[in-house]
C-alpha cells in the first residue's frame, strides 16, 4: 500500500489541486491531509471609480485594469491560501468599521472554499478507488466537519479509527495543545491526552496502526518553531530567531505508550523531518503553502511484514 500525506495547506488552491493529483502522480492508494485546511487572510479587491481594482497583497499594492488581469490576481491570491473579496469603497468601509463583520466575512469565505474543495474531490476521485482522508485541525472552524461529511468520497478520520487494507488501521486527532493564538481546537494537554487515549482504545493492534496526530510530539525535532514574546514577536538570538520545541507532551506520551507503526504530523511548518520515536516512525512533511508548494511524504507499507519506507517529497 502506498500512502501520501500532507498537512497545513491553509486554503491554497494550488496545493489542493496538487493534492488531488497525487494518486496519479505518485501512484498513491490512500491520500491524506492532516488538518489546517482553511486560510488566514481576506484580501479586499476594491473597485475604483475609474473601473480599475486595487488590492494589498503580499505587502505590495496591486492595481489591475481589466477582467483578465483581475482573474490573474484572484488566482494568485487563492493559490497563496488567501481569500480575495471583490468590493466597493463603501462596502469596504462598512466592514472596516466593525471587526465582527470582518470575522463573519472571513468565516463565510473559508467555508465556501472548503465546500468547493469537496465538490472538486468528488469529481476528480470518483471511480479511481483511491481513499481520500481529510480532517480539520486546530486552526479550522468546527463547521468544517459538516462540510467534509457532505462529500461522497472524502472521509474524516478526526477522533475516529478507520480500517485500511491489509489489517492496518488509522486513527486521527485534529485537536492540539494550546498555542499563542485562540484557535478553535486548542485544548489543554490533559484533555488532549484523554482524547487520544480514548480514540486509540479502538485500535485492534497498535503495532499495525497509523496515527495521524496534527501536533508533533514535544521535543522530537519535528516541533521546532521561533520563541515568541508577550507581544507575539519573535525573540532574536545571535542574529536570528531563537528556536524552541513547541509540540505536545500528550502526543509524545501517546506515541511512546502505543508505539504505532507510523505517526503523521503537521502544525509546525518549518520543522519537516522523519524521526524515530521508540519503535515508531514519526513524520512532519512541513508546509510551504503560501508559495503554492505542496510538501508531503510518501509511505510504502508492506502489511504482511510490517515494514515501511518513507520519502519526503515536494512539488
Amino acid at each position: 500500500m502506498r500512502l501520501y500525506f500532507c498537512s497545513d495547506i491553509h486554503a491554497s488552491e494550488a496545493c489542493w489541486r496538487k493534492f488531488l493529483a497525487t494518486p496519479k502522480f505518485y501512484e498513491a492508494d490512500v491520500i491524506i491531509v492532516g488538518g489546517d485546511i482553511t486560510g488566514k487572510f481576506v484580501v479586499p479587491i476594491i473597485q475604483q471609480a475609474s473601473g480599475a481594482w486595487t488590492a494589498q497583497f503580499m505587502g505590495i499594492e496591486r492595481k489591475v485594469r481589466n477582467q483578465t488581469e483581475l482573474g490573474v490576481l484572484k488566482r494568485q491570491i487563492a493559490d497563496a491560501g488567501q481569500y480575495g473579496f471583490e468590493t466597493s469603497p463603501d462596502e469596504y468601509a462598512h466592514y472596516s468599521a466593525d471587526q465582527t463583520r470582518v470575522d463573519e466575512l472571513f468565516k463565510r469565505l473559508a467555508l465556501e472554499r472548503v465546500a468547493e474543495w469537496m465538490q472538486l474531490a468528488d469529481e476528480r476521485l470518483r471511480g479511481t478507488g483511491v481513499r481520500c482522508l481529510v480532517s480539520g485541525a486546530n486552526d479550522d472552524f468546527f463547521e468544517v466537519d459538516a462540510l467534509l461529511a457532505q462529500s461522497d468520497l472524502v472521509e474524516d478520520p478526526n477522533c475516529r479509527v478507520l480500517d485500511l487494507d491489509g489489517g492496518l488501521q488509522l486513527m486521527g486527532m485534529g485537536y492540539g495543545n494550546p498555542t499563542p493564538w485562540p484557535c478553535p481546537r486548542d485544548i489543554p494537554e490533559e484533555e488532549l491526552a484523554a482524547r487520544i487515549f480514548e480514540v486509540s482504545a479502538g485500535l485492534s493492534n497498535p503495532e499495525r496502526a497509523i496515527m495521524s496526530l496534527h501536533v508533533p510530539p514535544y521535543d522530537s525535532t519535528l516541533d521546532i518553531a521561533p520563541r515568541l514574546d508577550e507581544q507575539l514577536r519573535m525573540v532574536m538570538n545571535a542574529g536570528g530567531p531563537e528556536m524552541i520545541p513547541v509540540g505536545s507532551t500528550a502526543v509524545r506520551d501517546a506515541l511512546l505508550s502505543f508505539q504505532p507503526l507510523l505517526s503523521l504530523h503537521g502544525h509546525i511548518h518549518e520543522s519537516k523531518g522523519i524521526r524515530k520515536m521508540g519503535k515508531s516512525i514519526a513524520v512532519n512533511p512541513g508546509s510551504e503553502y503560501a508559495e503554492g508548494i505542496l510538501d508531503g511524504v510518501l509511505v510504502d507499507i508492506d502489511p504482511r511484514r510490517l515494514t515501511l519506507h518513507t520519502q519526503l517529497v515536494s512539488g
